[in-house]
């Protein structure tokens, strides 16, 4: 059964902005959590809970797109810019538009990203993966949707491909490849890749500095001591841990605020995909009868 946008009822779709907007404008739209004292996420402020079933069904959507939306809009560092997302995420949909292809098309956007497919490349296995699973995602858009069968036998040669790589970005790359076997229709499919997308791009930024598992260890164990023993106690967050560090290593410190300053980095997949999201929503299909 096609997913069609606002079931075809343009009222819905005033609602929608009506009641995302006026949390806007009330400054009550938050990140997290969905719904608490009247603030509310992206989710939250349509339907005043976190049941991104309920927002699927009220709305129109997919359900596998929905499970994504919430890691798209906390991508944006400010909550102007993430309100501004939410608020084009209801603007640019077509009221009466199918959707039904919307997740597969996100998820071959993703796997065709320069970043993965040059990862992928370093493995031939992870690459034939990725070519099969491409394969299975467009025929699913030309209305001839593979068997269960079809996808687990490409989802085990991902997984097997990602266990035997020994590139950590490459390996990366794999898990990418792993999380996009799966039709459109599962529930998370588009979460996960996105996920795994994402562990991708904070291990490349991660290696372009040379940040290592052992200097993470020692930071964690720095962190750990300070709560055992309350040093710095006045300080906390982020405050602390770069005290703690300034005083029991210098340079250590120093490599920590080259790793905080390349954090500041992630979510460019996240909100790249989501941009592309918005764009397939321009571009869906309005049948007649919608119209």
């Amino acid at each position: 059964m096609p997913d069609i946008a606002f079931h075809a009822d343009p009222a819905i779709k005033v609602d929608a902005q009506a009641r995302l907007r006026g949390h806007i404008d009330a400054k009550r739209f938050i990140f997290y959590p969905a719904w608490e004292d009247g603030a509310a996420n992206v989710i939250g402020a349509i339907i005043q809970s976190g049941d991104q079933q309920a927002y699927a069904d009220h709305l129109g959507y997919p359900i596998a797109l929905v499970t994504a939306l919430d890691s798209i809009v906390n991508a944006y560092s400010t909550t102007p810019l993430a309100a501004e997302y939410a608020q084009s995420w209801l603007d640019r949909t077509p009221v009466g538009a199918d959707l039904s292809d919307i997740v597969s098309q996100a998820i071959i956007f993703l796997l065709e990203r320069p970043e993965l497919v040059a990862h992928a490349r370093g493995h031939a296995g992870i690459e034939t993966a990725r070519q099969a699973i491409l394969a299975l995602h467009r025929r699913a858009l030309q209305g001839d949707a593979p068997e269960r069968k079809a996808w687990k036998v490409v989802r085990l040669a991902a997984v097997t491909a990602s266990d035997q790589a020994k590139d950590p970005l490459v390996r990366c790359a794999g898990t990418v490849v792993e999380a996009a076997a799966w039709p459109g229709t599962m529930r998370t499919v588009l979460h996960d890749v996105l996920g795994a997308s994402g562990r991708l791009e904070l291990k490349q930024l991660m290696q372009e500095i040379g940040w290592t598992d052992e200097e993470e260890s020692q930071v964690f164990h720095i962190r750990e001591q300070a709560e055992i023993d309350g040093r710095m106690a006045e300080l906390s967050g982020l405050d602390r841990v770069l005290g703690l560090l300034d005083a029991d290593n210098p340079q250590l410190a120093g490599r920590f605020r080259q790793r905080l300053d390349q954090f500041e980095k992630l979510g460019h997949v996240y909100r790249s995909a989501g941009a592309e999201i918005l764009d397939l929503f321009s571009r869906a299909p309005v049948p007649v009868a919608s119209r």
